[in-house]
């Protein structure tokens, strides 16, 4: 195993493998035995597909010595969250009725990294339908924080961020509607990138069930690397349309205007009373506040246009509970519906979480109901846009905290998550992805540091619709400024 290799971007790789200093079976095998050695303790690579991914890291090799090119992948070995179909592996999403699901076909932007050039490998741990700010399931069990293995790496994408800190992968395809790439990529220190809703298809992504054709609502999929360039190279490639549409119309994102850090203006969004944030937390971003505006950053604090999460929150939580319905019976949303009112009045005394009610009254919405809140959320995205005349980016929190310990027990809504010493809703881990994914727009995940008890802490960066590569621009040209990814102490440790 060449150790040296374990922690290069995926861009360096790629340049070594052209110029044949690293050929892609040395690679894969590197990742292999890495993963046999450190992945026990772990626990975020959950299938391989060895003989295969051995055969075409072979074919790479052979066809980069007869001058032939795959593409901008060609011979990269990458892992895949394992709620994408990849042929000749399972797609569980973490569900034992998925336990032997074998798909025959790729899901639509692993298809894309296939086409050009890369090697799947191995699936990565999700919870059970992507449903959790955890990733564990009854299939593979509970996959640990590089950082601290008493901590989780996040979900749903838990597995991917958890593969790239440890070293298994460099580039990872993972999706998100409840932060499940931003909250990750923040509790494991990676980099993360929701794009903008729509523009990568999630056609052969589970959830919903095999062979769904609708595009979800709210849900994207999105790359997640070590740093931010690759996030721009694997954004590249995975955007585009679904395959039936992809005869009549394709996506071109505009560029980065901004060059240098500088040439941003910045909205730092750190203070909400709905959803208060870690005070270590707090004085990173604080920190990182002067350190903008002392290297020249047009920077401010504030909400955007007077707003503040109350603003979205209850919108997306009604939104969110019309798209996790689809899984129950008609008994189960009609009992919702009933559950919502008396949890309005009852709440606070009960310890219920924050505005849950209004996730319940979205399981039970009617068709008319959930048009008249997806109006709602689109004039809401149109009056939002105007803050991007006055600002390229704003910074927010992905989470009110650094990773938590393991708690998969009581259900979600019961669970308690501990900021500043007081006891809060676990369910508040939503709170601050709520304003990006409701609008659709795009949000890159990048490291900002690491606290006092050696956990690390992303910022969230959130830009107008469609404009992706200028989020990405930013955390590429913030890493010069804060450092970027490091890696985990205690995997040098683990055998």
């Amino acid at each position: 195993m060449n150790s040296e290799w374990l922690y290069l971007s995926a861009s360096q790789l790629l340049i070594q493998l052209k110029n044949g200093s690293i050929s892609s079976r040395a690679l894969l095998e590197t990742y292999i035995s890495r993963i046999n050695v450190k992945n026990p303790a772990v626990n975020a690579v959950v299938a391989m597909n060895l003989e295969k991914a051995r055969a075409r890291a072979d074919a790479a090799d052979a066809a980069r010595a007869r001058g032939e090119s795959w593409g901008v992948l060609h011979g990269l070995p990458i892992t895949i969250k394992d709620t994408f179909e990849v042929p000749d592996m399972p797609c569980t999403a973490g569900a034992p009725e998925f336990r032997d699901y074998f798909p025959k076909q790729a899901a639509a932007a692993v298809q894309r990294l296939i086409d050009e050039g890369a090697i799947v490998f191995a699936k990565t741990n999700v919870p059970l339908f992507a449903s959790d700010v955890q990733s564990y399931n009854k299939i593979y069990g509970t996959t640990n924080n590089p950082w601290n293995l008493r901590y989780t790496p996040g979900g749903s994408s838990g597995g991917a961020a958890a593969a790239l800190a440890a070293g298994f992968t460099a580039l990872e395809l993972g999706s998100d509607i409840g932060g499940s790439i931003r909250t990750p990529a923040h509790f494991c220190g990676v980099y993360g990138h929701k794009p903008t809703h729509g523009i990568i298809s999630l056609r052969g992504h589970i959830p919903g069930p095999p062979d769904t054709q609708k595009t979800p609502d709210l849900a994207v999929a999105g790359p997640m690397a070590r740093t931010a360039e690759d996030l721009a190279l694997m954004l590249d490639v995975v955007v585009g349309a679904n395959p039936d549409d992809a005869i009549a119309w394709q996506i071109k994102l505009p560029k980065a205007k901004q060059k240098t850090l500088q040439d941003f203006r910045v909205l730092l969004w750190i203070d909400d009373n709905l959803c208060p944030i870690d005070n270590e937390m707090r004085q990173i971003y604080l920190s990182l506040f002067e350190k903008l505006k002392a290297a020249g950053v047009n920077v401010q604090i504030g909400a955007p246009l007077g707003m503040s999460l109350n603003t979205f929150y209850p919108l997306y939580l009604r939104q969110l509970g019309s798209v996790m319905a689809l899984s129950q019976s008609t008994l189960q949303r009609n009992l919702m519906g009933v559950a919502a009112p008396v949890l309005a009045k009852v709440g606070k005394y009960v310890k219920a979480p924050p505005l849950f009610e209004n996730f319940l009254q979205g399981m039970a919405q009617s068709y008319a109901n959930w048009h008249y809140s997806h109006e709602h959320s689109l004039r809401l995205r149109k009056k939002f846009s105007q803050v991007f005349n006055e600002y390229d980016v704003i910074l927010m929190p992905p989470t009110p905290s650094t990773t938590i310990p393991h708690q998969q027990k009581p259900e979600m809504p019961q669970r308690r998550i501990t900021v500043n010493g007081e006891q809060r809703s676990y369910t508040e881990l939503f709170t601050w992805i709520a304003p990006a994914t409701l609008l659709g727009l795009p949000a890159t995940s990048a490291p900002l540091g690491i606290t006092r008890s050696g956990l690390p802490v992303n910022i969230q960066i959130m830009g107008a619709r469609f404009h992706d590569k200028t989020t990405i621009k930013f955390a590429s040209l913030l890493s010069k400024l804060m450092g970027g990814f490091t890696p985990p102490p205690l995997m040098s440790s683990l055998e």
